[in-house]
């Protein structure tokens, strides 16, 4: 009796694929995050910008970045229009910044790589021809 030809027998249904894809799909704004014209994209950097506004306040930054900027950055560095470079540049800067925020929370850090983040973000958007919304200081 051979092992080799036999199948598994469980298929998962359409519901169970469905369950699968809508919980992997990205998340998207809600009015609480993303103004009415703002896209995704820019949603990153105007993302940063709060987590940047929010200083010295460690734990409100990090809840801006997580709340608004990180998918929207993940979406950004992946997005086809963008070169290579300028992608690795985003998502570097982003994990300086995730490991800013899993170290100390006061981390001396944080600001500068937060800064860098908003920098790389915002030539990433210019490159792909997309607006770069303003940060109020």
């Amino acid at each position: 009796m051979s092992r080799s030809n036999q199948r598994p027998t469980w298929r998962p249904g359409a519901a169970w694929i469905a369950l699968v894809l809508a919980a992997c799909a990205p998340a998207t704004g809600t009015p609480a995050t993303l103004g009415s014209t703002e896209s995704a994209l820019t949603a990153s950097s105007s993302g940063v910008c709060q987590a940047i506004l929010a200083l010295p306040d460690a734990v409100a930054a990090q809840r801006a970045f997580i709340n608004v900027a990180h998918q929207a950055l993940h979406g950004l560095a992946a997005d086809i229009r963008l070169d290579r470079p300028t992608s690795a540049r985003v998502l570097e800067t982003m994990q300086r910044v995730e490991a800013d925020f899993s170290g100390a929370a006061d981390a001396p850090s944080l600001g500068g790589d937060l800064a860098a983040l908003r920098v790389a973000t915002d030539s990433a958007l210019r490159a792909i021809g997309e607006e770069v919304p303003a940060c109020p200081q």
